[in-house]
Formats: structure tokens, sequence, C-alpha cells
């Protein structure tokens, strides 16, 4: 019974610990216009967005609105069997039809987890002579911050973060998902440099 307190106990302090790092992370870290935004995908249903990546499209439409200057790149592939176009085409497409023009922004449109999108986008980055000292931000859900900077260190990628909002009734359990992802991050990113 003791043991089971003491395990309880460093669980919630570990929880507690994280949660406040998480929401510290959540407010993202960008300060000055990148000369490259990834954009990070999301759920897509046949060719729709679901709502967490819909709100990332309109964040990033907006910013991209204020930051002419910024080229984006839109990852994400085909994830799941029920999807016919991939999360960047769907991406792209939302950014178009909200005023980006289409030449600002690159399709990344194989990788099937975060880790990929960053192998993926960095090759890209390479490709399309971008230079390594380019300045690069990542956009994502707010809940998926903290570990979105980890894996892109990982990567080798130094970036900054913008956070775009998610749906309230979902907020919850992102966060328990992350808490739980998290440590399986460091063995997804292990080696990957």
């Amino acid at each position: 019974m003791v043991y089971a307190f003491a395990a309880l106990a460093i669980l919630i302090f570990i929880a507690v610990i994280f949660g406040a790092r998480e929401h510290k992370a959540s407010k993202g870290t960008l300060t000055k216009a990148p000369d490259v935004l990834l954009v990070l995908g999301c759920r897509v249903r046949g060719e729709r967005a679901e709502p967490t990546l819909q709100m990332r499209i309109d964040k990033a439409a907006e910013y991209l609105n204020e930051n002419k200057g910024t080229l984006a790149i839109v990852c994400g592939g085909i994830v799941h069997k029920d999807q016919l176009r991939s999360e960047a085409e769907v991406m792209k497409e939302g950014l178009v039809s909200k005023g980006i023009e289409g030449e600002r922004i690159i399709l990344e449109d194989k990788s099937k987890t975060t880790v990929e999108n960053f192998i993926n986008a960095k090759e890209i980055m390479k490709s399309a002579g971008i230079e390594k000292n380019s300045s690069v931000a990542v956009l994502s859900s707010e809940f998926h911050l903290m570990r979105v900077k980890v894996i892109a260190e990982g990567c080798g990628l130094t970036v900054e973060t913008l956070a775009a909002p998610s749906p309230k009734k979902e907020l919850i359990k992102n966060y328990i998902r992350e808490f739980f992802a998290f440590p399986i991050t460091y063995s997804d990113i292990k080696g990957v440099k």
C-alpha cells in the first residue's frame, strides 16, 4: 500500500511539472517573422480538414497574410485509410482560399509522423536552396508545441513555435495524450540528426 501511494504521489508530481511546462510552451516562442513557417498537419477525413487542422490552417493564413516575406511548408501525408487527400494538400488549398499565394507554399506530403514532418521538411529546404541559417518556425496546436520543439531539435532544427488554438472540447484529451506520448518521442528521434 505504501509503495502504491508513493508511486501515485510521484506520478502526480511528474504530471504537475509536465502540466506547468506544457502550459508555458502552449503560448509559443515566436518573436519575429521567420523565413520559413512549417505548418504541421492533423486529421483529414475524406477531403476535409477536421476542426483541429482547420484551426491550424486559419492561424497559418492569418500569420502568412501579415508576414508576406515568410514561406510556408505544409507538412503531412495520407495517414488514415479514410483520407482521400494528404494533409498538406488540404492545408495548401485552405491557405490559398484565404489569400495566400500558391507559390509561397511548398508541399511536404509524404510524412505520417511528426518526426517525418521535420526530416522531410529539412530535405525540402535543402533541395530548395533555403539557406541553413534561415530562421524557421513551426505552427501547431498549443497542446503539441512542447513536444514539437523537442522533436525539431532532435532532428537538427532550431525552431521557434507559433500556437494555433484547438477545439476546447478536445483539449484535456489532447494534453493527456501528449503526456503519455512524450516519453516515446525520445526513442522516435534517437539517432535522427
